[in-house]
């Protein structure tokens, strides 16, 4: 073994002893051929959408936040997050039995308008939370949460689940793609909100020298979402795991490996657009698509389709797929 991989493997122990163990991480890379075959490109998907009893990104987020709470010994969590929330959901359901939880939610459209998936969702939320409210605004959302966790020296969970600390899960996850896949052939594209997955993959990616293109779509306001974000939160994830890595070298290589595309947004965070609703006609017959996140991310690729012509892409899947039967 060469010492490069040696430090590697080094770095993946340190991770893992740093997980709340709450499911196996190693989701597997397929390739779809059906739908690999109507666009021209090779169409594979990482199916973290499969991983644990809820699937998705959060997960891999969470059990660094969860080993985090129980390390500090709090019991009190405060969360807050857009009504039917996957992040407020997966905390819930992984963290009811360790954790009670204060959840605060503010409306989008589509739960005004009566989405039956965000509303079932939302229904969720309220079952497992010790107390829930929801509030006008998301700005509100976060002064109660945050205020409260303060007062009742409980923990604040962040937004989307992201911080520093919560995406060196995607660390973890970029050593499985190098594994799995010739992944200095694939162009990786994502859904991109607080930018937690997007910046925790150009970390790995870096590190395990993944010489692929990460391509974020969009899919919050922009002062959310942008590069700036994701380089903070690079930099501030790097100083965690310093005796691991060269932290300079590597920031430098993040700058280069990802982008964040905009335009596919639309009215606004929850608004559905009628592109993504196109795709979600097209992909939904082969795969789980919800009208926002991943039809937006979706609708970004089908615009893209000559660019990737006989190429390969990896759709990083961040939405739950399991069934589940809660209500």
């Amino acid at each position: 073994m060469e010492k490069s991989e040696r430090k590697e493997l080094m770095l993946i122990n340190h991770l893992d002893n740093m997980r709340y163990k709450l499911c196996s991480l190693n989701s597997q890379i397929e390739l779809h051929k059906e739908i690999s075959y109507k666009l021209k490109f090779d169409f594979f998907i990482k199916r973290d959408d499969k991983i644990g009893i809820y699937g998705g990104n959060k997960v891999r987020k969470i059990e660094f936040i969860f080993k985090d709470i129980l390390r500090n010994k709090k019991k009190k969590v405060f969360i807050f997050g857009p009504a039917g929330s996957h992040h407020v959901i997966a905390n819930l359901i992984y963290g009811k039995d360790l954790f009670n939880f204060y959840s605060f939610l503010f409306p989008t459209y589509l739960y005004e308008w009566g989405d039956k998936y965000v509303r079932e969702n939302t229904e969720i939320i309220f079952r497992f939370s010790k107390r829930y409210r929801i509030v006008r605004n998301p700005v509100l959302a976060f002064i109660i949460a945050k205020t409260l966790s303060f007062l009742e020296q409980g923990y604040f969970i962040p937004m989307g689940s992201t911080s520093p600390l919560s995406i060196l899960g995607f660390v973890i996850s970029s050593y499985e793609i190098k594994r799995d896949i010739d992944s200095g052939k694939v162009h990786v594209i994502l859904p991109a909100g607080t930018t937690g997955t997007i910046a925790g993959l150009s970390l790995g990616f870096s590190i395990f020298g993944i010489n692929s293109k990460i391509i974020g779509v969009r899919v919050v306001e922009k002062y959310l979402c942008n590069k700036l974000v994701a380089l903070k939160l690079i930099k501030d994830s790097c100083n965690l795991i310093s005796d691991f890595i060269d932290v300079q070298a590597i920031i430098e290589k993040s700058r280069k490996n990802f982008i964040i595309l905009d335009g596919f947004l639309g009215r606004g965070y929850g608004f559905p657009t009628d592109d993504g609703l196109d795709a979600m006609n097209f992909f939904g017959k082969y795969m789980k698509v919800e009208k926002t996140y991943t039809a937006k991310t979706l609708s970004a690729l089908l615009k893209m389709r000559e660019i990737f012509k006989g190429k390969k892409v990896l759709f990083y899947s961040t939405l739950n797929s399991n069934e589940l039967n809660l209500l």
